[in-house]
């Protein structure tokens, strides 16, 4: 806070001292002080309003760089959309030229299960229900049925 007490003690004895300096100049000496103040104002403004000027041509032209390069992406991507779609078509079409000969000139491979293990060693589900002489089974192919449990109901 002092150092702010100060600064502002500074500017006020600074101010107070240019304007006693001020009217002790002559009228002629007041008027060209004036005159180059104004000068260096109006200086001022016009510089700014240039660069007003050639900020706004800058933004003016980032906005057509900008609107130019959309311009060029979208035709790109459209480009690259109908390139894509033709190579599909062209695509869609080659697979079905080439389908149609290769179906006409290829059978279906169908294999039988019974054909696929007739010379195999696996006994099949008939063997076991045909009788067999030689294992002591009849010959009507009966499956013969034993009673083990005791009925007591007599």
């Amino acid at each position: 806070m002092g150092k702010k007490l100060a600064a502002g003690l500074f500017a006020g004895i600074l101010g107070a001292g240019l304007y006693a300096a001020y009217k002790k100049l002559d009228e002629d000496k007041k008027d060209r002080l004036k005159r180059d103040a104004r000068d260096k104002a109006d200086e001022l403004r016009d510089r700014a309003v240039d660069y007003a000027f050639y900020a706004n041509d800058a933004l003016s032209d980032l906005k057509d760089v900008i609107h130019d390069e959309m311009d060029n992406t979208k035709e790109t991507v459209n480009d690259a959309k109908s390139q894509f779609a033709d190579k599909a078509k062209s695509f869609k079409a080659d697979q079905t030229t080439d389908d149609q000969p290769a179906d006409d000139d290829q059978d279906d491979i169908v294999v039988d299960a019974k054909d696929a293990f007739q010379n195999s060693d696996i006994p099949s589900a008939a063997d076991d229900l045909t009788p067999d002489p030689d294992k002591g089974d009849s010959s009507t192919g009966d499956i013969p049925i034993k009673d083990d449990s005791t009925d007591d109901q007599a």
